[in-house]
This record gives structure tokens, C-alpha cells and sequence, in this order.
């Protein structure tokens, strides 16, 4: 393995923890920030104003994006590990590995592809009821403007965030993943130590045979 390579997939690996690292704590965030803001809303309401807001929509997903990315913070961290201790650089190694990252690639991908869909287009559904009775939208709407608040996602900055740097933890999780196989096509059997034990044991058996050999002619 040339030292360019393994350079480049260290590299890969560290860019892939940190986006990992950040993508899980922008989540977690986000999270805190957006049950803050709901309490803020409920406790500024009138007394007998019942408000409901759903924003199971980003939540679902946004839960999924925050583990995954943690997920595959720890995959790279156990990479670069594998990486600096030569009794685990195998082939079977390296594969696992670069299973992992494929997988969890692919699962980020699947989930923040929503997820950016649902903060750019869509609002949280803001309801209020008074004595059982429903307030209108524009009451509602002008509550929230005097609050400061919003119900469009893509103008909450935590949850902007939240979307765009996943994004670059699914990159490194890629190339990490690519990375990772490559290294165990420059494995070569020989290089077990398995593979080499065999190896010494069958040149000890033809050694003794040609002793046994070259006596038996004498």
C-alpha cells in the first residue's frame, strides 16, 4: 500500500468522523433549539389558549439523520484505530469496513434526501383552540409575528444547518467506504499471517523430503 494511499485514506476517514461528529451534534441541536422554541410559544400564550404544533415531518427524519451520522463517526474512528495497528490491517478488515461505510452511506442518503426536501418546502401546523374552539390562522399568524418566530422551516437557521452538513458526512462515509475496499484488493494472501504460517510449513515439509531424498541416493 503506497504512502499516498494511505495518506488519502486517512484523511478520508478523519474528514468523515469530524462531519460525522458534526452532523450528529447540529441534529442534536436543532432538537434542543426547536423544544425551546415550542416552550416558548405554549408559555406566551393567553391563559386558556391550547397550541399545537407538529413538526413530526422533520423530527422523523432529523432523528434518523443525527444517529446515522454518529454512526458513521464511529465507523471512521474505529477505521482510523484499525489503521495505525498492523495486526488488523487485513483483508477481511477492510472489507467489514468498507461495508459499514457503503451501508451507512446509503441509509444517510436515503433519509437526509427527505429531510432537505421537508425544510425547504414544507412549515410546521400551527393550531390553536380556545374554549374547544378553533382561532384562526391569521390570529395565529399574527402571534408568531410578534413573537419573532416562523413555521417555514427553510428560514430556521438550526434547521438549515442541520440539512446541509450531513451532506458532507455522506461524502467522506463514500469515499471512505471506496477507500476501504481498495485496501483489500492490495492485500495480497501472502501477506496473512495464516497465509504465511501455510507457507513456512509446506517449505519445512519439501526441505525435510529433499533431505530425505538426497540421503536415501547416498
Amino acid at each position: 500500500m503506497s504512502t499516498a494511499f494511505r495518506t488519502a485514506r486517512i484523511a478520508s476517514h478523519f474528514l468523515a468522523f469530524v462531519f460525522g461528529v458534526v452532523g450528529f451534534s447540529t441534529g442534536i441541536n436543532a432538537l434542543v433549539k426547536s423544544n425551546h422554541q415550542k416552550d416558548e410559544l405554549h408559555n406566551a400564550a393567553p391563559t386558556g389558549v391550547d397550541i399545537s404544533i407538529d413538526t413530526s415531518d422533520v423530527f422523523a427524519s432529523g432523528v434518523v439523520v443525527t444517529v446515522v451520522c454518529g454512526l458513521i463517526a464511529l465507523t471512521a474512528l474505529a477505521s482510523l484505530a484499525t489503521t495505525f495497528v498492523a495486526r488488523f490491517a487485513s483483508r477481511t478488515t477492510h472489507r467489514v469496513q468498507g461495508a459499514l461505510f457503503a451501508f451507512l452511506s446509503t441509509w444517510l442518503f436515503a433519509t437526509v434526501v427527505p429531510f432537505t426536501d421537508f425544510i425547504a418546502n414544507r412549515q410546521a401546523t400551527v393550531s390553536a383552540t380556545l374554549g374547544g374552539v378553533q382561532l384562526p390562522q391569521s390570529i395565529i399568524q399574527q402571534a408568531q409575528e410578534a413573537l419573532g418566530v416562523t413555521n417555514d422551516y427553510h428560514q430556521i437557521n438550526y434547521l438549515r444547518v442541520a440539512a446541509a452538513l450531513p451532506w458532507i458526512a455522506f461524502l467522506f462515509g463514500v469515499t471512505s467506504a471506496i477507500f476501504e475496499f481498495a485496501a483489500s484488493r492490495t492485500i495480497s494472501t501472502s501477506q496473512h499471517p495464516a497465509a504465511r504460517n501455510i507457507a513456512t510449513t509446506y517449505e519445512l515439509e519439501d526441505e525435510k523430503k529433499t533431505e530425505q531424498t538426497t540421503e536415501a541416493a547416498v
